[in-house]
């Protein structure tokens, strides 16, 4: 009898011992995985909110001791396009060039023939034009119901969908990178189109603002201001990729040419953050506690609009095996896995978290050149926008971070389908 309770004591160790065995090892696994996402990430990425940080401290000091820089980059003291000063437009076209330069345009029709993409682009429009933009309007209220021009700000962040950013994040969490591609030429067709009646809609009508003026004036405004600043850089974009394209080929273009170009994306980017906070950065400094108010619901936003879109896609696709077949995770090693999402296994890793960041990212250069050109680059909505990009890259970095480790936590389709197909 003493042998039998000792021989199940030992059953009971080792099975101990080997489960603590497998956590360990899933452990190091999840570690090796950050670690290699991490290090997959260029160094500029990296540094990339440090250096924005930067820039703006900078600029800050420059226009509390040197006063005379407030004004220098006005609309009035320089010629303007639509109301903004050439050296702050230049900056603005610059930085968006670059990511438009990045999509496939040549190819993007065949893409369109596969049946799954019309599913995921009706999903995707569902999510980017109407939960998005409500889900920001709906914190910037929570947050900012006291102040009405940071209020603004950033529900043009919101209504802004990202056709730049978005490539980078997709990337680094494993996506679907054709379908990216196809969602984000929607979103800067659709931009170009419903930019300016929804920023009036949220701004004004649904938020019951009282707006000094005419609705068609300033429909016009915006209209203006997003053909000026998103419509330039879309067709100087196109251009150059088609022109490289079809004169060098796509490998040679890619390989040779938009390495040249890529950098060009950050320069602009950091020259309008330097410009604008030279500008406004003496008012930001006496009202920088009203200001950091912009940060609550930004950092909801990204958190909850990709969790909120990650749990939605793991159910939407999960294909459900038919009665008279048996779910391959119940078979083999995967049971002896400590995974997440069994009742979910057959979700798809790269459409989920294609959707995931395409929701969660937002056009902080178009908001910032469409704040800009309306209320002007000394105004607080201006200032409310460049919030975006400064909470916008770190948090999304760790977001794509996070979904390589649930692409190890959780099953997926990929975990399921080869071993069926062999």
């Amino acid at each position: 009898m003493k042998e039998f309770f000792v021989t199940g004591e030992n059953t009971l160790k080792g099975g101990e011992d080997a489960q603590n065995s497998e956590v360990l090892d899933g452990q190091k696994k999840a570690r090796s995985m950050v670690y290699s996402t991490i290090k997959s990430v260029s160094y500029l990425d990296l540094l990339l909110p440090f250096t924005i940080l930067l820039c703006m401290i900078v600029s800050i000091l420059i226009s509390v001791y040197v006063p005379s820089s407030r004004h220098t980059f006005d609309a009035e003291n320089h010629a303007s396009l639509v109301n903004v000063s050439i050296p702050l437009a230049i900056g603005m076209i610059v930085m968006m060039i670059p990511p438009i330069c990045k999509v496939s345009w040549e190819s993007i029709h065949k893409y369109l023939k596969e049946k799954y993409v019309w599913r995921q682009l009706l999903l995707s429009l569902i999510l980017n034009w109407i939960f998005g933009p409500l889900l920001m309007t709906a914190l910037a209220w929570l947050a900012l119901f006291e102040h009405k021009e940071y209020r603004e700000g950033i529900i043009m962040i919101g209504i802004a969908r990202c056709i730049a950013m978005v490539l980078i994040w997709n990337q680094i969490a494993g996506g679907d990178n054709d379908l990216c591609v196809v969602l984000v030429v929607c979103n800067s067709v659709l931009q170009m189109v419903l930019y300016a009646p929804l920023q009036l809609l949220y701004c004004y009508v649904i938020s019951n603002d009282h707006f000094q003026g005419s609705y068609n004036a300033m429909f016009s405004e915006v209209a203006k201001s997003v053909s000026a600043f998103l419509g330039i850089p879309l067709c100087c974009g196109i251009l150059i990729r088609l022109i490289f394209v079809y004169s060098i080929g796509k490998h040679n273009y890619e390989k040779h040419i938009l390495k040249y170009i890529s950098p060009w994306a950050m320069i602009g980017f950091h020259y309008t953050i330097c410009i604008l906070f030279v500008s406004r950065g003496y008012q930001f400094i006496h009202e920088i506690g009203s200001a950091f108010l912009c940060f609550i619901p930004l950092v909801l936003y990204f958190i909850l609009a990709w969790s909120f879109t990650f749990v939605l896609m793991r159910y939407l696709t999960n294909t459900k095996p038919s009665d008279d077949e048996k779910c391959e995770c119940d078979q083999e090693q995967l049971l002896l896995k400590k995974s997440w999402g069994k009742k979910t296994c057959s979700s798809n890793y790269p459409i989920t978290m294609t959707q995931c960041f395409t929701t969660a990212s937002n056009n902080f250069e178009l908001s910032l050149a469409v704040a800009i050109s309306i209320y002007g680059n000394d105004s607080q909505q201006a200032i409310a926008a460049t919030f975006g990009p400064l909470l916008e890259v770190p948090i999304l970095m760790i977001l794509a971070i996070f979904a390589r480790y649930l692409r190890i936590r959780f099953i997926w389709r990929d975990d399921v389908i080869p071993k069926v197909e062999r």
